[in-house]
């Protein structure tokens, strides 16, 4: 998949604004504030029907005006044309359109433009809590398999009634586990039962995708590896019975705190560099290239596991690693992939050797004037 033209407005800084991109390589080069990030940004609203820079969307609306719309087309296998159309409005929301049909569901969009994105917010992957972790995973395992998202959003779902359930419980004073308790926890259950396997079966076929990927970028003498330490830590076989138990025998505890204490939305997906954590023990360069490392295996990931070419969105790389592997990294997606770099720095690109004559690319130049 890749994306031939995008069309803004009222998206951020961009009243109005039209770009067209090569298949393989670009380049956007502009300084700090000339909406770099914001190209990338909308790109991703296309492809998840959400921005990974904020989760409100009147956040991303101009300040002057109620409402913004991002367009794009794109080209997928066999040359098939897919129009994008995503429109928010302060008034009536979010609404997603593909050649110009309005889709029922958001969710529907989620794995046909598979996407891959690199940004300053990912640094958390690497160096923060476990939730940036768990976003990572569930964002990979989304773009690849349908019923996972569905049951991960049914877990949500099931999880925020639970949570009100235990809130108000513990208002009345109620700490007696019942039937109306117990018939939500069942749905919860069934839905974790699903996310524990696929989680599970993840870490085995991640890991040599990851491991490859940073030997590529990196000389360093140390073995990488993801591991994930299960909440609860059980068999497949087991789990549905030892979960509900745990809901159970934990619930008054539950209804102490407020919210439910045990499940996969407390599984904690670690990095290990060697035998410790990077998030721990990582230098400032090191947590750079594992992060880039885990971010082209993603994309390796995805791709090998649906038919569509992954479209890579990459802010600022050049900031993240050395010339020799920038270079490596950028001519080998390339060469398979369409890719987008930002760069503020115009010597940079000169001194990389990328020409604006070259024909496998294009270097889009923005200003501050122009977002």
């Amino acid at each position: 998949m890749v994306i031939k033209n995008l069309r803004l407005v009222n998206f951020r800084n961009y009243l109005t604004a039209n770009f067209t991109f090569h298949p393989q390589l670009n380049l956007i080069l502009g300084e700090n504030g000339s909406g770099k990030t914001k190209v990338l940004e909308a790109i991703q609203i296309l492809a998840l029907s959400k921005s990974f820079r904020t989760n409100v969307d009147a956040d991303i609306v101009n300040h002057n005006e109620s409402y913004y719309q991002v367009f794009g087309e794109f080209e997928g296998i066999g040359e098939s044309e897919v129009n994008l159309n995503v429109n928010f409005s302060k008034n009536d929301g979010k609404k997603v359109f593909i050649n110009k049909y309005p889709l029922k569901k958001r969710t529907e969009m989620v794995g046909k433009i598979p996407t891959v994105i690199l940004s300053p917010d990912n640094q958390n992957i690497t160096g923060g809590g476990p939730a940036g972790r768990r976003d990572f995973l569930n964002r990979i395992l989304s773009q690849i398999d349908r019923e996972y998202f569905k049951q991960l959003i049914e877990y949500r779902t099931r999880l925020l009634q639970r949570n009100s359930i235990l809130v108000s419980y513990k208002q009345k004073r109620k700490t007696k586990y019942d039937a109306y308790v117990e018939a939500n926890d069942e749905l919860l259950t069934k839905a974790a039962e699903y996310l524990q396997r696929i989680r599970f079966r993840f870490i085995e076929d991640f890991n040599p995708v990851f491991q490859h990927n940073f030997e590529k970028i990196s000389h360093i003498q140390k073995l990488v590896i993801l591991k994930m330490q299960f909440n609860v830590n059980t068999d497949d076989a087991d789990f549905g019975k030892t979960f509900l138990r745990k809901l159970r025998d934990r619930f008054p505890k539950d209804v102490e705190f407020g919210r439910t204490t045990c499940g996969p939305h407390l599984d904690n997906l670690i990095v290990l560099l060697g035998d410790k954590e990077i998030r721990q023990v990582g230098s400032q360069g090191e947590h750079k290239v594992v992060l880039v490392a885990l971010k082209m295996a993603e994309g390796q990931f995805i791709q090998n596991r649906q038919p569509e070419s992954v479209i890579f969105l990459l802010d600022d790389l050049f900031a993240l690693l050395d010339e020799r592997h920038c270079l490596k990294i950028v001519d080998e997606i390339s060469r398979k992939n369409q890719i987008f770099v930002t760069t503020t720095d115009a010597g940079l690109l000169k001194k990389y050797g990328f020409d604006e004559s070259n024909p496998e690319m294009k270097i889009i130049h923005l200003s501050k004037e122009e977002s």
